[in-house]
């Protein structure tokens, strides 16, 4: 970005901090999504950031440092978009099926993460628990008491909040990465609305 001085020469505005390193964590991801973690080339993704290989190392110390940041960015981002869409919902029901639309809708914009979730696992190969489900494990309780909330109000034909709390989380994850690893690549967005259909009201008939 710039702007023109009074005697009619341009000035580049300098970004902040916080904008150097989204510009690298942006860049990097769609690098690492591509070409996996040990492919990947630090100077294409500061030439990709816009910004010198000395700048990407001044925010992260290693390459192993960039990419776990790079990662935790996207489902930092991921939580963010949930959590904004489910803000002010009361009901359980409506906070879960918003939850879910809300969920496929962040990959079928950003399907690249997918990959980043794949070259994870690949990388870590048992080390240490992946990001995404470090995450999820630390709002597992937050959405299991949601579950219990509906099972609560007598509208489910089961009452095991775990199980049900399993199986919307599974059937999201599970969608999104045989979506994107099948090559398949349908519409999330569409497949949403017909996974919440089977999930809550079944395959067969009422006897």
């Amino acid at each position: 970005m710039s702007t023109t001085t009074s005697d009619g020469h341009t000035k580049r505005k300098r970004k902040s901090a916080d904008q150097r390193r989204g510009d690298i964590l942006a860049a990097a991801g769609g690098i690492f999504a591509e070409h996996g973690f040990h492919h990947a080339d630090m100077q294409l993704i500061a030439d990709c950031a816009g910004v010198g290989k000395g700048t990407v190392y001044r925010f992260f110390a290693t390459k192993d440092d960039l990419f776990r940041a790079t990662i935790d960015d996207a489902v930092c981002r991921l939580t963010a978009q949930v959590d904004s869409a489910i803000e002010g919902i009361d009901d359980s029901y409506q906070v879960l099926r918003t939850c879910f639309k809300s969920y496929m809708a962040y990959f079928q914009q950003y399907p690249e993460v997918v990959d980043l979730f794949i070259h994870e696992q690949a990388e870590l190969r048992g080390k240490s628990k992946p990001l995404y489900f470090v995450y999820s494990d630390a709002r597992r309780n937050n959405w299991q008491a949601i579950c219990q909330n509906l099972i609560d109000s007598g509208r489910c034909r089961i009452n095991d909040s775990q199980l049900m709390l399993d199986a919307i989380s599974n059937l999201a994850y599970g969608s999104v990465l045989v979506n994107r690893i099948s090559g398949r690549n349908a519409c999330l967005d569409e497949m949403a609305d017909g996974l919440l259909d089977l999930l809550f009201k079944g395959i067969l008939e009422a006897p």
